[in-house]
């Protein structure tokens, strides 16, 4: 049975200019939406109220309308380089996948050392299986940023995707050395474990991710699938040729 490594993929939150969004409230998202409207209604040239008006249509699932907003932002301030990064997001999240590298791009262009659009910048490429420029991007955005977790997660993600064993369970390990929480991050190394007929080393790499997340279905069925393995090594090994 073919263990294959799970890709969790998570795109940064939208960041906002002066708006804390509270998204278990759909009163207070729709105050917001109102007065962000009478903002740009008042002076159209406010870039910051339709960027956080794009933030809310975004909240709101009003995909087109958040386009429209970020894109009157950037026609308005054309280096305000979050709009760029949060209108690549949304492209991202309508399968939109070229015109969010192009979006992301102008992100980096204007801000050369924004770690989130390298980063939101590898995972499109990796939507679109293009492990190599993905590759580039998540290396880009931990040499901003060594610390950032996720980036390194995703880094061994990728060179998982390629087969590159031995550079995936390096950029699990640097991910758990950040954060020693990271279930997911052990559950790939055991499958890049795995992977290499490290057999052990898989099952202590598991046993870690069910200690930090017992309910991890995926964690479970790799051990079981292991020990089946060890299980039908071992008996073939013993079995004794017939004269």
């Amino acid at each position: 049975m073919k263990m294959c490594i799970v890709t969790v993929l998570m795109l940064l939150s939208l960041v906002s200019v002066g708006y804390s969004q509270d998204q278990g409230k759909d009163e207070s998202l729709d105050a917001a939406l109102k007065e962000f409207q009478q903002a740009v209604e008042k002076n159209p040239n406010y870039a910051e109220a339709h960027y956080n008006l794009g933030i809310v249509y975004s909240e709101k699932g009003m995909v087109e309308d958040a386009i429209t907003a970020y894109k009157k932002t950037l026609e308005i301030e054309p280096n305000f380089v979050k709009a760029y990064n949060n209108l690549g997001v949304i492209y991202y999240e309508a399968g939109r996948l070229d015109e969010a590298i192009e979006s992301l791009k102008k992100a980096i262009a204007s801000s050369p050392q924004y770690t989130e659009a390298f980063y939101n910048l590898g995972i499109v490429y990796h939507g679109k299986k293009q492990y190599s420029d993905a590759l580039a991007a998540f290396k880009k955005a931990v040499e901003l940023n060594p610390k950032f977790e996720k980036g390194h997660y995703n880094l061994g993600v990728t060179y998982a995707s390629m087969d590159a064993m031995d550079e995936s369970l390096a950029a699990f390990k640097k991910t758990v050395e950040i954060n020693p929480q990271y279930s997911d991050a052990y559950y790939n190394m055991g499958v890049a474990y795995a992977k290499k007929d490290q057999l052990e080393e898989a099952i202590k790499s598991l046993q870690k991710a069910l200690e930090l997340n017992p309910n991890d279905d995926k964690a479970h069925f790799a051990l079981g699938v292991i020990y089946q393995t060890k299980r039908k090594a071992k008996v073939s090994s013993g079995k004794s040729e017939k004269p």
